[in-house]
């Protein structure tokens, strides 16, 4: 396949983004220092924390942009835990030429929580969101010793046929052929078109419709809205062998879930996930549905399980991304699962321990 005109297209989607921003649609960040880099990764640490709380990393997906998490004060993920007395540090995927795949990024990771560990002197609870989830996961079956809880947002963690709208799709491709040529990276319009083709419903008619609802609720709804539009143009283009990877040992072979994942030395699957683990399930999804998650669940060798439906928003764009930046979401989603975190912050008196499942 000729990349070049899909890059050519990233260009031209980021640019669009550009001209939202020039029109005042610009995210609203918190203030942030960055206190590592790696090719791949920055670590990047939010201010104003206080001390002695507990600490969070956020692992975003390695698909569009960070900021998605914080974008802007009044459905932004940072900014709650913030308020709630959380040191907030953040792993931002970078644009690299090293053509990585997943067990560089379990590596990127687990160095990022050792530097958190080193300057905080607690294990960091671990969040993510889609696949970002699903390397957390990942990382913390492979290092869960460093961690001191997960919490997984709509992270697709089973797969094969039980892998949703995405199944057919990979399906239809020829195993063991990779999809992509190495070193280079996969633009973000073609992942684009693949979940549009997997679900028209979820990528294409809910967003359109979710426009004219955001237009109905008032301007608030409109301006999230808008921005997450503005954020839905800033495209990250995937490493070849991460995008590879991920189709064939995770969603072809469900490597992960039969405990056949090879990482740094070792097969890891849902009998070495042992951390806390508390995870939101939308059970409308398409792309990733309840079956892709709850076997999982099911098989992993937690006893303290917090399994929690979001059952969506408006002025969100896209359902998928609602349990971050919905109204929804942020009443009644994010107080429990910051409630739960605190909890399992390491210096939480035990009487304030939730109940294990």
């Amino acid at each position: 396949m000729n990349v070049a005109p899909w890059h050519a297209l990233d260009s031209w989607r980021r640019m669009a983004g550009r001209r939202m921003e020039a029109a005042g649609l610009a995210p609203v960040e918190s203030p942030s220092e960055c206190v590592h880099r790696a090719p791949g990764l920055e670590l990047l640490r939010y201010l104003g924390a206080a001390p002695g709380g507990p600490v969070l990393l956020i692992v975003p997906a390695p698909i569009k942009r960070h900021y998605i998490w914080d974008l802007q004060p009044s459905c932004s993920v940072v900014r709650r835990a913030l308020e709630q007395g959380f040191t907030v540090y953040l792993a931002r995927w970078t644009d690299t030429d090293d053509d990585h795949g997943i067990e560089r990024c379990i590596e990127l990771l687990a160095g990022g929580t050792a530097l958190i560990r080193e300057a905080t002197g607690v294990a960091p609870q671990l969040a993510g969101h889609s696949l970002g989830g699903t390397l957390c996961a990942i990382l913390a079956a492979r290092h869960g010793a460093q961690l001191s809880s997960l919490t997984l947002i709509e992270a697709p963690l089973h797969f094969g046929a039980d892998a949703g709208a995405f199944a057919p799709l990979v399906g239809s491709t020829p195993a063991g052929a990779p999809l992509a040529t190495q070193q280079t990276p996969v633009a973000g319009s073609v992942l684009n078109l693949a979940a549009a083709m997997a679900s028209p419903r979820e990528f294409i008619w809910d967003r359109h419709l979710d426009g004219w609802a955001a237009a109905a609720q008032g301007r608030d709804a409109m301006q999230t809205y808008l921005l997450a539009t503005r954020w839905s143009l800033d495209e990250f283009a995937l490493p070849a062998r991460l995008f590879n990877e991920v189709v064939d040992l995770l969603y072809r072979q469900d490597r992960f879930m039969r405990g056949e994942l090879q990482v740094q030395g070792r097969r890891v699957g849902p009998a070495d996930l042992q951390v806390p683990l508390a995870v939101v399930v939308d059970p409308r999804s398409e792309t990733i549905p309840a079956r892709s998650i709850d076997p999982f669940l099911a098989s992993a060798a937690s006893d303290d399980l917090l399994r929690l439906e979001y059952h969506g928003d408006s002025g969100v764009l896209l359902q998928h991304i609602g349990a971050l930046i919905g109204q929804n979401a942020h009443r009644l989603l994010w107080p429990r699962l910051l409630a739960w975190m605190t909890a399992h912050h390491p210096g939480a008196a035990a009487d304030v321990r939730p109940s294990a499942r």
